[in-house]
Parts: structure tokens; C-alpha cells; sequence
């Protein structure tokens, strides 16, 4: 069972609008500015830095609990360290701060929005991208998890750090959530057939630190490699209207909200 957690103290909840509803549903996304406060932002930087000491003492990847703590090889020859982090799979089940921050009342709110009133976790990352890190082919997370049984699910992907064209911010398709499932295949990672993507309306979601996009698992998204000298630090979460089905390995039979 994943453990519970007592949210951070807000002055009040922040709901959508009615065209922010519309555009969520039209275009399977919509972003919000500003949501994350600079203490909500400043938890998840000392989260990953604390984590980034874990992984130096440890040399390598490694697990606590479910969550699994991904490192990868600097590639600055200059660095002292040889290895870096590069993402917390489940950091949700492991680490009280991101739970305090990743699904908070407000956040909850703005998924109730989107899902109706009955909200499940369903998984997590915290995502380093640092620099030199790799593109991520376009791709449906829905395709990531076949035993879910579900599409009424909503990804929030938030920028703790500027995350930019630059740097490799999410890049996303508007209203490709209503072509439904699309043939995925194994090549650079999981991904769709990419020859006709230059075709697309591809839209870059360029955010400042606290900005949140909300997105509909569907839809097709992807970023480019990040060619700065700075990592491009994001919290990841999807909320699912319903339970975990059995033997699945992501998601919760407990609702947050219902």
C-alpha cells in the first residue's frame, strides 16, 4: 500500500476554467503557469539533490521500496563524478516531499477537472534530463502500460527548471488523444512510425519553473536531446479515474479522491 501523506498548507484551491476545460479536451493538453510555488520548487531541487548524494555513495543504480534511483555516466570529462542521476522511477512511493507537492489539494483539483471526481495514482518519475541527455522518440504513454484498461487518465508534468527548445522541453501534438491507440514499435526507445511527423502541427511546451502541463495519456508527445549545459529538472505524476486492475504493476487500489 502506498503511504498517505498530510499536503502542504494552501490558502486556497485553483480549479480550471470553462475554456480551459474545452481546450484540454479539444487539444488533450493545457498548461498552467505559475502553479508550483518557489517552496513547492525549492522541496523537489533538495529532493534531487539529496538523491544525487545517494547515488554518489552508491556508485550505481539502485532501489528503495518500489521507487528505483536511474543513473547514467557523466558525460563531462572535466566532472569529478563518474556517475549522475538520472531519474527516480516511483520516486512517489519513497519520497514524502514529492508526495506532498506532486498531489497536493490544488493539483487534485485541476485533475478532478479533467477525470471526474474519482482519482487513483497510477506512477511517477522525477526526470534529471541532464545535459547531453537523449531525445525521446514520439510516443502514447498509454503504449507504455498494457495492463491498463483505462484512457481516462491525465499526465502532470511539471518544470521545477526552465525547460526549453534548447534544453529539450516536451513537444506535443494537439488533439492526436483522439486518434485512440497507434501501433508502437522497440527501435531507439518505444515509439511510434516517425516518417510523417514533420507533417504535424508540433506545438513546444517552453515553461519557467512551476509551470504544469496537463495532458491527456494519448497524446503523441516527444523532446529533443538536451544540447545545454544545464539539466532540465521536471516532476512527472498520472492520475488515473480508476483502481489499479489486478497483477498490474502501476497504480493504486486506494483512491486519493472520490
Amino acid at each position: 500500500m502506498i503511504q498517505r501523506f498530510t499536503p502542504i498548507e494552501e490558502k486556497r484551491n485553483l480549479t480550471l476554467s470553462a475554456d480551459q476545460i474545452d481546450s484540454f479536451n479539444k487539444n488533450g493538453f493545457v498548461i498552467i503557469r505559475g502553479l508550483y510555488t518557489e517552496e513547492e520548487i525549492e522541496l523537489i531541487i533538495n529532493l534531487r539533490d539529496e538523491s544525487e548524494r545517494k547515488v554518489q555513495v552508491n556508485g550505481e543504480s539502485f532501489k528503495i521500496d518500489r521507487a528505483f534511483y536511474d543513473v547514467e555516466k557523466v558525460r563531462d570529462i572535466e566532472s569529478e563524478k563518474s556517475v549522475t542521476l538520472r531519474k527516480i522511477q516511483e520516486v512517489y512511493s519513497s519520497e514524502s516531499d514529492f508526495r506532498k507537492v506532486s498531489s497536493s489539494n490544488k493539483i487534485l483539483d485541476i485533475v478532478q477537472d479533467l477525470i471526474g471526481d474519482t482519482i487513483y495514482y497510477h506512477s511517477s518519475k522525477l526526470m534529471c534530463k541532464n545535459p547531453g541527455g537523449r531525445r525521446k522518440p514520439w510516443h502514447q504513454d498509454y503504449a507504455y502500460w498494457p495492463d491498463m484498461n483505462n484512457t481516462n487518465q491525465v499526465t502532470v508534468w511539471a518544470a521545477i527548471e526552465p525547460s526549453t527548445r534548447e534544453n529539450g522541453c516536451i513537444q506535443i501534438i494537439p488533439g492526436s488523444h483522439k486518434r485512440g491507440l497507434i501501433d508502437h514499435y522497440q527501435g531507439e526507445d518505444y515509439m511510434i512510425n516517425e516518417d510523417n511527423i514533420e507533417n504535424e502541427n508540433i506545438e513546444y511546451a517552453v515553461m519557467e519553473p512551476g509551470d504544469i502541463l496537463f495532458f491527456n495519456v494519448l497524446a503523441l508527445h516527444a523532446s529533443d536531446p538536451n544540447c545545454s549545459d544545464k539539466p532540465r529538472l521536471a516532476t512527472i505524476i498520472d492520475f488515473d479515474s480508476n483502481p489499479k486492475p489486478h497483477a498490474a504493476e502501476y497504480g493504486d487500489e486506494q483512491p486519493l479522491r472520490c
